[in-house]
């Protein structure tokens, strides 16, 4: 995707519209906005508050509030009003007044080789999440080329992927399967989506990314 000029809006048009995701690429200003995030915020551990088996994964924060006004907020709105009922009763009705949202969490993951986030979702489902690519040290080809993945016929080493599925049938996926030429890519999805990242190998480099959560103003415990 053509990158926008930094300073200007932090992501280019979304694809896959037709599902429960929004898929991006972020600018160059809004990556460095989040390094800068990553880099000068004071570290607190989310580790015992998120899913991943892994070894690090500290909370920062979004200076001046820039990258939710600048990113998240339109994504938030874009999915929230794709539901015709959430568009017809504030827009057409107004029997509802304009969803407020605000970044409740945000915080950055290092992801050793042999790591894992089990499938999860988020916030208990209220809300919308999100997921950037900052730093791949892998690439899927490598990856899926390995003894263990080569032979199979579901190779799925040093991916990301959704869960979903409707009522009692069967649960479905979709996979993203990662090289550098990801970094600076954003998964936008409702936070009930449920989703995993299988483990990497063959190298002592991290992989780094950063989530957090988007929640309506009356839903902050």
């Amino acid at each position: 995707m053509k990158e926008e000029p930094a300073g200007r809006d932090g992501y280019s048009p979304p694809e896959f519209i037709n599902t429960p995701w929004l898929d991006l690429q972020l600018t160059k200003g809004a990556m460095d906005h989040l390094w800068d995030s990553i880099n000068n915020s004071q570290y607190e551990d989310a580790g015992k508050t998120l899913a991943g088996n892994i070894s690090k994964s500290r909370f920062i924060q979004d200076k001046d509030n820039w990258f939710y006004e600048n990113v998240l907020k339109r994504f938030a709105e874009t999915i929230h009003f794709k539901d015709w009922n959430n568009y017809y009763n504030v827009h057409i009705a107004k029997s509802q007044i304009p969803p407020v949202f605000k970044l409740y969490k945000l915080w950055v993951n290092y992801q050793k080789q042999h790591e894992f986030n089990p499938p999860h979702d988020h916030n208990k489902g209220a809300g919308f999440s999100f997921v950037v690519f900052m730093k791949i040290p892998t690439n899927w080809k490598e990856q899926h080329a390995l003894p263990i993945s080569v032979n199979s016929n579901t190779p799925r080493a040093s991916d990301f992927q959704f869960l979903f599925g409707e009522g009692q049938g069967p649960v479905q996926d979709y996979s993203f399967s990662l090289s550098p030429k990801d970094e600076g890519r954003m998964l936008f999805f409702p936070a009930w989506l449920m989703h995993q990242v299988f483990p990497f190998y063959g190298t002592e480099k991290e992989r780094i990314t950063v989530s957090g959560n988007i929640i309506f103003e009356a839903n902050e415990d």
